[in-house]
């Protein structure tokens, strides 16, 4: 669906903890998550860690559908 969405001229993030599915299927911009069951988020942390893990990641899909790319590029926080 995210090349479909690029070729329409909408760049798209898909965010996830197995990037290899991501990059062999040619996603162009794949932001890593924290784990399968809590791709977004580690219920193991505090409210406040979580709240701030949450927010690196929104921020770093904002910075993936801002970065230009010719082939399937992964985004990783720290």
């Amino acid at each position: 669906m995210t090349k479909e969405l690029e070729r329409a001229g909408l760049p798209t993030a898909s965010y996830t903890a197995i990037p290899v599915l991501h990059l062999a299927l040619g996603t162009p911009r794949i932001v890593l998550g924290k784990a399968v069951g809590h791709v977004l988020g580690d219920p193991d942390l505090g409210p406040e860690r979580e709240r701030a893990l949450r927010r690196a990641l929104v921020d770093k899909g904002l910075e993936a559908i801002r970065t230009p790319v010719d082939r399937p590029t992964l985004f990783t926080i720290g």
